[in-house]
């Protein structure tokens, strides 16, 4: 399983999440904290969900998102694969269109 890891803007160190609000069910507010002390730089920003990848499987889910456009869904299929040094092919034949 993959964890995101943010990163301070300011020095390129982790940071951690201290709180977040949820404003609505596609939106939360996130405040984070660099774990390094000698920077200590506090941040505020936010995390949306924009589309959808593939659709819920529940009878009626609570949002429905948009459908991502077709580009987007091949990049976040490339994001979650396992890292190899395999090449890929449909990424040679995008590259030459």
């Amino acid at each position: 399983m993959s964890v995101y890891k943010l990163v301070c803007p300011a020095c390129g160190h982790r940071m951690r999440i201290r709180n977040s609000e949820g404003q609505t069910p596609v939106f939360r507010s996130m405040y984070a904290q660099c774990m390094h002390l000698p920077c200590g730089a506090t941040f505020s920003g936010s995390l949306t969900w924009d589309y959808a990848l593939s659709p819920s499987g529940m009878e009626k889910p609570l949002v429905v998102l948009p459908v991502a456009p077709a580009i987007q869904r091949m990049q976040a299929r490339r994001d979650l694969r396992e890292k190899t040094d395999q090449l890929d092919l449909l990424d040679a034949a995008e590259a030459s269109a």
